[in-house]
């Protein structure tokens, strides 16, 4: 994969230690590199993210998964053989701190009492904290600039960090999904306009012209009451796809319809679809009843029909 996006490495973890918050490492003329701060590995990622090249890891794991493309499951399924023979199995991979980025890895016991654990369990941040960076957004701080300062704290760790700048960042999330959902709704009562005056006999070249564009499909002009299905969780959590194509193939839809704006994939058109929404991601839809309703899901669940919703891919 020549290019990765930084929202779509947010929503991996690391192979070799499990760990979340990847970063992207670019370099002119050759592919992008994730890397994880927590192990200091890196590696490549083939188109289609189901195999990955690692370039960089503990020294201590040997030099079997050096450079050899691997699924993801194979290099953990490895990484938890070396655990098990070494008698390491309530552990994880940490850098040493100090120096500059070498491979000086070793192991370090990490806060869990529950064997086998993937990640360490994240503390609730402290109500000091959270009202600290309230107030540092809105003195007009970017939600970087508040998680630079809030990591110069001693007090909290990463998994704080992380949960509060998501508490902080819910409104605002709240208010794309409205005004998308807002356009939505202009979107329909303009199309609403053009049933009436259609049925009148009126504009009747202008429905041929929108009815050749549509390719003779029905147009639905209310969205119908969708259903939700839910399914019992697998402990896989998914991550959004990097391309339309990638969204159409996992959430179902037309790949022309989905468009992502930064932080969530969003859905809309004129006709109803059956929607997958996967587990470790959630929905955000909405459908008259008779006025307007809004509505969550979290996966793994499929909606249907639906003919707008968005999936929320921040980490």
């Amino acid at each position: 994969m020549q290019s990765v996006l930084d929202f779509w490495a947010k929503s991996l973890t690391c192979p070799v230690c499990d760990q979340s918050d990847l970063k992207v490492m670019r370099e002119a003329g050759v592919p992008d590199l994730l890397y994880c701060p927590h192990c200091e590995s890196e590696f490549e990622v083939a188109d289609g993210g189901d195999m990955v090249r690692m370039l960089k890891y503990p020294l201590a794991m040997g030099m079997d998964l050096y450079g050899k493309w691997l699924s993801l499951a194979e290099i953990r399924r490895r990484v938890l053989v070396y655990l098990q023979n070494n008698n390491l199995t309530p552990y994880v991979f940490i850098a040493v701190t100090g120096g500059s980025r070498s491979s000086a890895n070793v192991p370090v016991k990490r806060k869990s009492g529950k064997a086998g654990a993937a990640l360490p369990a994240a503390d609730e941040p402290p109500q000091r904290a959270l009202d600290q960076a309230q107030q540092l957004l809105h003195l007009g701080n970017s939600l970087e600039e508040v998680r630079v300062i809030l990591e110069k704290d001693p007090r909290l760790n990463a998994y704080q960090v992380d949960a509060i700048l998501d508490q902080i960042d819910e409104p605002r999330k709240s208010q794309t999904l409205e005004k998308f959902l807002l356009g939505v709704l202009l979107l329909l009562v303009v199309v609403v306009g053009l049933f009436f005056l259609n049925s009148m006999g009126m504009l009747e070249r202008g429905r041929m012209f929108v009815a050749g564009v549509l390719s003779g499909e029905v147009v639905q002009i209310i969205p119908p009451t969708p259903v939700v299905y839910r399914y019992a969780p697998q402990g896989v959590a998914y991550g959004c796809p990097p391309t339309q194509q990638g969204a159409a193939a996992l959430f179902g839809g037309k790949q022309e319809h989905w468009n992502f704006d930064g932080k969530n994939w969003l859905y809309t058109d004129i006709k109803a679809v059956r929607i997958y929404v996967p587990e470790g991601l959630t929905a955000h839809y909405s459908y008259f009843n008779p006025i307007l309703v809004l509505e969550k899901v979290s996966g793994p669940a499929v909606i249907d029909p639906v003919m707008a919703l968005s999936i929320d891919c921040y980490r």
